[in-house]
């Protein structure tokens, strides 16, 4: 490219960023699996408005548009790419294909196709043209490229039905520029100009594969659906079935295992599939809207765009394998029902795809894999074109490796992909994250696997990160191993068979795991081949015959007990070459009443409800549900729309106008091990993953590599570290207030704070009749007082305590509020650096002082704070409210509550002075005697104290003590003394002495003694 040519594209692009204020494609109905979209999100639209009608100035603008989202795409993917190659999944020298399409929009409408005859939609023409312009192809290159234009058309009609116009379509050599020709070679259909933007490929496999591609998205021409899903995965997956099929690799000597290789490496999925069908792919748009519509700003990539485009033809070829004829029929369907709202409408779109499905079978409930059509299509996350905020991961799992030890039971790669969804203006954007993580590997029996330090994390950047775990040992043999990977409050559990996929001298092409039996037999019948394996532990494998596995099946698998008795019969639809399953015996339903009164709730589901959008669960109006989520790496709420679909685990607050009483259908967390629950330093709001409530005292903790430790011993301070997090679990009590919690309970949502900046994972056991401490032991100030605040719209609880023990153990004592709701009432303790506690203890060392916060749901309301003094308060001590709006003391030991009325949020302050009260005397101590030799000894006390009296010698030894130490108030004292000894003998006449020692509250004592004469 020249110096001026480079120079019209920068100034292109500047001419983009300055375009006009053009619509957005978008949700404008964002409910999963329910979505409407107002326009094209899967194509590149190109506004020329403002480049003329010069056919060279528009083709540099679809340049330009084309080669800013293909760079971008190739930085999301770069990482990814290099570990593919390094790990032997790609070849070296492989080309990634990246294929777009691309319509143009004048004046706010999109430029149609010119067409050369109308016949209605489907009974259309497609012929082709190769275009010798400035630049043609090498001859060799051309005739390729033709023998492809001439045989693909009929082959492609066999299974997509005739195309929906009649076109003729030019193909132009494009001449990619992108920079990164060992990583990725592009393609462009311009769906406005009716041509093909073709690169030269080293590979002529590759070529003819993603020129058959561009062929087949041209059938739908410019009546295709608006969601990547739909268009692009059905032109993968009919692309697939035809270069697999004999007529196309007999095209022009191509080489069928490099055909092979081109689909494996990027266009079907199925073997992995099951692994990676993950609810973090669910998205309108597999590349982020701001690469294709340029007036969205700010976003980067969308990390898992490769990852979607497998997944969605594969999801379509499971389909297909079951009903060969489905695309064909669904095509007529689509176009005799056509209408432009009918493109992006993804529920008419489905049940459309249903009416193709019982329309073949003549089933009115057809199924896929055994499964009715309904329930399967929304358990495949690919489908789901609905937009959901917040950071995601997502794992990859591949399940072979090289070159293994005599002792490794299993080895495999997983790739995870961390990345974050943002709203933007009116749209969404997607942006590629850095983060660790600490991956936590589990035998059959949840027992924590210690693995070489190589395994214990793994460092994600720009968005990608892997590991290659190695399971050494018998102990890690034949059984279902899980791997939980967490970044922050985002995770994702895989599982794997061990020794169930490769050895040293083995190696099965068709192997998975079970849930729902431990140990037993499962029988295969695929094709024609029938076998059976023992289930170990949950994890099994086969070694099917290679033409077995040479071509797409259904395969159904029988599980057996270890009486021989069938518990289960599980369908998969396989692809080419091996196959990874996971099979769910008897999957019951779950059901959750959730009955809550009108006002704020803090709640959770524990079961992934089969409806995820939860206006729809909750039969509320979308428009009225007031549903919000704690984001800590936001520090803030988001609130419904964007709150993510209800999951085992996930807390949100809900404000209710009126009472609701719900039943809710879904699938349960299992109940055969721990729940997992990834959270992030600071605060989250977590939700119980089973129906019955969980004591507390039986969580566990994990963090980073050690071993999982009670809850009591996470919330403890170890060889000088911070606790892993806080002592106390939070819920909204009643009048909306913050309350401790001791169980965690079915439907309710609780505040955990974790302390460690690297992030915890919680671990959940599954209900085991209720064993379990309920609460761990917790340390209480030696003086503690509680404060409550009340008003009509809410309030809270804070106490204020003293002990010297804090000094060392402030973690032990002060205890942070979590974050409030906009709009609830908020009360608290100001701490250091703006933190709001809900305890604060300071230690017993002079005058000490708390400053209260409170910030009113409503002002200009009235509340109460009231109080109780705690009875081992000194007397002495001055306990004083001050308000210093109003100037107002209130002496807290005479009243126990204060009304007033904040405008604003507003202060409190308490101050508690120990009282310099003066040291005890003791005075006026006189005895009078009688003839008989009875004495009676008179005092006063100046104050409280402890009193002791005795009669002495004159050589100052004990005869008789009067009184022991007894507490003895102000005033005047009496004692009697009848001259005997403490043997109750009668002491000889002589002088004696009453000794009199009084010890007040401080340890201060006075002392004072008269003398008595015995005269008989």
């Amino acid at each position: 490219m020249n110096a001026g040519m480079k120079w019209m594209v920068g100034a292109l692009a500047i001419l983009l960023g300055a375009s006009l204020q053009a619509q957005v494609y978008r949700n404008i109905v964002n409910r999963p699996f329910e979505t409407v979209s107002n326009g094209p999100q899967n194509v590149i639209v190109v506004d020329i408005d403002r480049v003329g009608r010069s056919p060279e100035a528009i083709d540099r603008l679809i340049r330009a548009h084309v080669e800013r989202a293909t760079r971008a795409q190739i930085q999301g993917a770069r990482a990814q790419i290099r570990l593919y190659k390094q790990l032997g999944l790609l070849p070296e020298d492989y080309r990634l294909p990246i294929l777009h399409t691309v319509v143009l929009r004048r004046n706010g409408e999109l430029i149609l196709p010119s067409r050369t005859r109308s016949d209605g939609l489907g009974n259309g023409t497609l012929t082709f043209q190769i275009v010798d312009g400035d630049d043609p192809f090498p001859a060799a290159y051309k005739a390729l490229l033709q023998t492809v234009l001439n045989a693909a058309p009929a082959l492609v009609e066999a299974e997509y039905g005739k195309p929906a116009r009649t076109l003729t379509i030019q193909v132009v050599n494009y001449d990619d520029e992108i920079g990164d020709r060992d990583a990725v070679v592009g393609g462009i259909y311009d769906v406005s100009n009716n041509r093909f933007l073709f690169p030269i490929y080293n590979a002529r496999e590759a070529a003819a594969v993603n020129l058959l591609n561009l062929i087949v998205r041209a059938f739908h021409a410019d009546v295709a659906p608006f969601y990547d899903v739909w268009e692009e995965g059905f032109a993968r997956a009919v692309t697939t079935r035809i270069a697999r099929s004999p007529a196309f690799r007999s095209l022009a000597g191509l080489n069928p295992d490099f055909i092979d290789q081109t689909l494996d490496n990027t266009y079907d999925a199925r073997p992995y599939y099951d692994a990676w069908n993950q609810p973090t792919l669910g998205s309108p748009s597999f590349i982020a809207p701001s690469l294709r519509q340029p007036p969205i700003a700010g976003g980067t990539t969308g990390g898992l765009w490769l990852v979607r485009y497998q997944m969605a033809g594969s999801m379509w070829l499971k389909v297909a394998t079951e009903y060969p004829t489905f695309f064909r029929e669904f095509n007529q369907r689509y176009y005799q029902n056509y209408t432009p709202n009918l493109r992006g409408n993804s529920a008419a779109l489905l049940n459309l795809a249903k009416q193709t499905l019982a329309a073949i079978s003549g089933n009115p409930n057809p199924t896929v894999e055994g499964v009715p059509f309904d329930q399967w299509a929304r358990r495949q996350y690919i489908l789901d074109t609905s937009v959901t905020y917040g950071r995601k991961l997502h794992a990859q799992m591949f399940p072979y490796a090289s070159g293994l030890q005599p002792d490794e039971q299993a080895v495999f790669t997983v790739f995870l992909t961390y990345f974050q969804t943002t709203r933007v203006g009116a749209g969404w954007d997607e942006a590629l994250l850095n983060g660790t993580c600490y991956p936590i590997y589990w035998d059959y029996n949840f027992n924590r696997l210690t693995l070489s330090p190589q395994y214990e994390r793994v460092d994600i950047r720009v968005g990608t990160g892997a590991v290659v775990p190695s399971f050494v040992g018998s102990e890690t043999a034949n059984q279902r191993l899980a791997v939980d990977f967490s970044v922050g409050t985002e995770g994702v559990r895989i599982h794997y068979p061990s020794s169930k996929v490769q050895g040293t001298n083995f190696r099965n092409n068709f192997f998975g795991v079970v849930f729902g039996l431990e140990n037993g037999t499962v029988e295969i019948q695929i094709g024609t081949e029938t076998r059976s394996a023992t289930v170990d532990k949950g994890a099994f494998g086969f070694a099917l015959s290679a033409e077995t596995l040479s071509r797409e099946r259904v395969a159904t698998l029988r599980f057996f007990n270890a009486q021989g008795a069938e518990v289960g019969v599980w369908r998969t639809n396989t692809g080419v070459g091996f196959h990874y399953v996971q099979v769910y015996l008897n999957p019951t339903a779950g059901s959750f009443n959730l009955n809550r009164a009108a006002g704020l709730h803090m709640i959770s589901l524990p079961l992934r409800p089969y409806e995820p959008d939860m206006a729809k669960l909750l039969n509320i109006p979308a428009s009225q549900l007031r549903l919000a989520q704690w984001r800590q790496e936001q520090f803030n709420y988001v609130y419904y729309p964007a709150t993510p679909p209800p999951a085992p685990g996930i807390g949100y607050f809900l404000q209710l106008s009126n009472p609701i009483n719900v039943t809710i259908q879904g699938e349960p967390a299992p109940t055969d091990r721990p729940f997992a629950i990834a959270l992030q330093p600071g605060w989250n709001l977590v939700g119980v993953p089973f129906n019955e409530p969980v004591p507390i005292g039986s969580l566990q903790v994990v963090h980073q590599f050690s071993s999982p430790v009670s809850w009591e011993t996470a919330t403890e301070s170890v060889g000088g570290e911070p606790p892993l997090v806080g002592s106390r679990v939070w819920t909204l009590g009643a009048f909306g207030t913050y309350t401790q919690a001791t169980q965690l309970e079915p439907g309710r949502a609780y505040w955990i704070r974790v302390l460690r900046p690297e992030g915890v994972t919680l671990l959940v056991p599954p209900p085991v009749g209720g064993t379990g401490r309920s609460r761990a032991a917790q340390s209480e100030p030696a003086w503690a007082m509680e404060l409550i605040l009340q008003s009509p719209v809410g309030g809270g609880v804070v106490t204020l305590g003293l002990d010297n023990a804090v000094r060392t153990r402030s973690y032990a004592y002060n205890h942070d509020a979590p974050p409030a709701l906009p709009g609830m009432s908020a009360f608290g303790v100001q701490g250091d650096g703006g933190r709001l506690l809900t305890q604060s203890v300071k230690p017993n060392a002079g005058k000490q002082e708390w400053t209260l916060q409170v910030a009113p749901a409503e002002p200009n309301r009235e509340h109460t704070l009231t109080w109780r003094i705690p009875p081992n308060t000194p007397r002495r001590w001055r306990i004083v409210l001050e308000n210093p709006i109003t100037g107002e003391r209130i002496d807290m030991r005479q009243r126990e509550f204060y009304r007033f009325t904040p405008a604003e949020a507003q202060t409190l302050r308490v101050a508690i002075e120990p009282g310099v009260a003066a040291p005890v005397r003791i005075t006026n101590l006189a005895v009078t005697t009688t003839r008989s030799g009875q004495a009676t000894i008179q005092f006063q006390l100046t104050g409280e104290a402890t009193v002791r009296a005795e009669i002495r010698s004159v050589r100052g030894e004990t005869v008789r003590v009067l009184q022991p130490s007894r507490a003895a108030g102000a005033g005047v004292q009496s004692l009697t003394w009848n001259g005997r000894d403490s043997q109750e003998r009668a002491l000889p006449p002589g002088s004696y002495m009453a000794y009199i020692e009084a010890v007040d509250s401080d340890g201060r004592v006075a002392r004072a003694t008269t003398p008595i004469v015995i005269t008989r």
